[in-house]
């Protein structure tokens, strides 16, 4: 069964992750990189300024050093969280493709770090544009189809993290009719981001 697709301004989108339940594997489609840094920068800051998460960031479209440098733009004390474990940027490419243990294995570690530090959970941002640029769709959508609606077993065992995977419009549009509703059909929410009105000055 398909589900919902909730379509809207950066803003409103933004109100959605914010209201994401951990456990949840999501899917978020952006029409251009400002959007999605106008997201994750509110979004990251908000959570790590009141201890709140942990936050492993997997970009695609901007190097680890771009991400920094527009998290800093938005005032956020980079090196302070990346240094006590509380923000995680990787490239995605080498997260995916370039490690001997899986992501999810990676995301279970942060869920348990998350807990006995006494947080409420952690957060994990995924472009999946970096199956594209090694020419792996196929594997992409294997993957997803792999990772269950609820992270974790029963409700006693699921994981204490939520999880939204982002595409970039264009990669998004490459996908077949049946293969973007296979991808709708294997996430717990499918966000659109089809307006964007920053309010934030970000350095690209």
């Amino acid at each position: 069964m398909v589900k919902p697709v909730i379509d809207g301004s950066a803003d409103s989108i933004l109100h959605e992750v914010e209201g994401a339940d951990y456990a949840e594997h999501n899917l978020l489609i952006y029409p251009q990189l400002s959007a999605l840094k106008e997201i994750y920068s509110r979004y990251f800051k908000s959570r790590l300024e009141t201890s709140k998460e942990i936050i492993l960031f997997l970009s695609t479209y901007q190097s680890v050093d771009s991400v920094r440098r527009t998290l800093r733009s938005i005032d956020l004390d980079v090196t302070r969280y990346e240094e006590d474990g509380s923000l995680v940027i990787v490239d995605s490419v080498r997260g995916y493709f370039g490690s001997e243990s899986d992501v999810l294995s990676f995301v279970k570690v942060l869920s348990r770090r998350a807990q006995n530090q006494g947080r409420r959970g952690c957060c994990v941002v995924a472009d999946m544009g970096s199956f594209h640029l090694v020419r792996k769709e196929r594997e992409l959508l294997k993957h997803e189809i792999s990772v269950p609606l609820k992270l974790g077993g029963s409700d006693d065992s699921l994981i204490k993290c939520k999880g939204f995977c982002t595409y970039h419009q264009k990669d998004f549009n490459r996908f077949d009719e049946n293969e973007k509703r296979l991808l709708f059909e294997h996430h717990y929410r499918n966000l659109i981001v089809t307006e964007q009105r920053s309010k934030l000055t970000i350095n690209r």
